[in-house]
């Protein structure tokens, strides 16, 4: 069967023949990249790597024997051991996907999409009152963010960017955007500077949840920022959910796709396309691979 091969670290993937599971019992239909995969396909993730060669991907949607749509994510797959880019796997507990998701839609709403639902809806628990900043707003992580607060109800929903663009304001712009009332909640995909210069512009215990570091691993606050505004800095891992609370959390993202609330904007490419694929990801697109 087909598959994706990383045979040496730092060089994108191939795709190869390889023999399939024997116990094989899903299907692949989708298979999402992510900033995970390409850690981990680099050599720099905290976890390691599977051994060479292996087949990455991380998290997938495919077809169970009955023919019904599942979710694969989990059991060290793409990151102790082979992943989900191949035609066919053995999973031993993939998660019924309801009706009406697109497979790539419901790949991509995975390892993202709980990485901004949980730091809005269940972390920050944004509600009517609450004017909501979110940084790296022009990835992934950020604009399901965006999409979450602003059906939570926000009274205001800001995105922000290095540079601006769209609806998305530049950083030098978030002053203005939220005057003197400042913000109550910042989701932040990246850490480092750009955290550390909004922070004087929140209001009185505001929540900051913390989800990534594309700016950087470390954040130069000042004390005052954090102390005089009595700020709460939470943190949020999706390593750190159980099973349980990793699949509520992805069920609840995609019934809100499913009736037409949130959407998730991928970028297509075949198996056979998969080094082109990948350096698409590394570029900051998000991509899924359908099979």
């Amino acid at each position: 069967m087909r598959a994706a091969h990383i045979a040496e670290l730092e060089v994108p993937p191939a795709c190869v023949d390889i023999e399939a599971p024997l116990d094989a019992n899903v299907t692949i239909e989708a298979v999402a990249l992510n900033p995970l995969d390409i850690s981990v396909g680099r050599g720099s993730f905290y976890g390691g790597h599977p051994p060479l060669p292996y087949v990455p991907g991380c998290e997938a949607v495919g077809r169970a024997e009955d023919g019904s749509l599942v979710y694969l994510f989990g059991e060290g797959r793409g990151i102790a051991r082979d992943g989900f880019l191949a035609k066919r796997v053995a999973f031993a507990s993939p998660l019924p996907v309801p009706e009406g998701v697109e497979p790539a839609v419901a790949a991509a709403a995975g390892i993202a999409g709980i990485a901004a639902w949980v730091p809005v809806a269940w972390k920050a628990k944004v509600g009517p009152d609450d004017r909501v900043l979110v940084l790296g707003a022009s990835g992934t992580v950020g604009r399901i963010a965006l999409q979450v607060a602003t059906l939570l109800g926000a009274e205001r929903v800001v995105g922000a960017a290095r540079m601006a663009a769209g609806d998305i304001i530049a950083l030098d712009d978030v002053a203005d955007a939220f005057g003197d009332a400042g913000f109550t909640v910042c989701i932040d995909p990246i850490w480092g500077e750009p955290l550390a210069r909004v922070l004087s512009l929140a209001a009185p215990h505001a929540r900051i949840v913390h989800v990534g570091q594309a700016a950087g691993p470390e954040a130069p606050l000042r004390s005052a920022d954090v102390r005089s505004k009595e700020l709460q800095i939470l943190g949020h891992s999706n390593f750190a959910l159980s099973p349980q609370e990793r699949n509520r959390a992805y069920l609840e993202l995609l019934a809100e796709i499913a009736a037409g609330h949130i959407t998730i904007e991928v970028e297509l490419h075949s198996l056979e396309d998969v080094a082109a694929a990948w350096e698409r990801q590394r570029a900051g697109a998000k991509v899924v691979i359908a099979l």
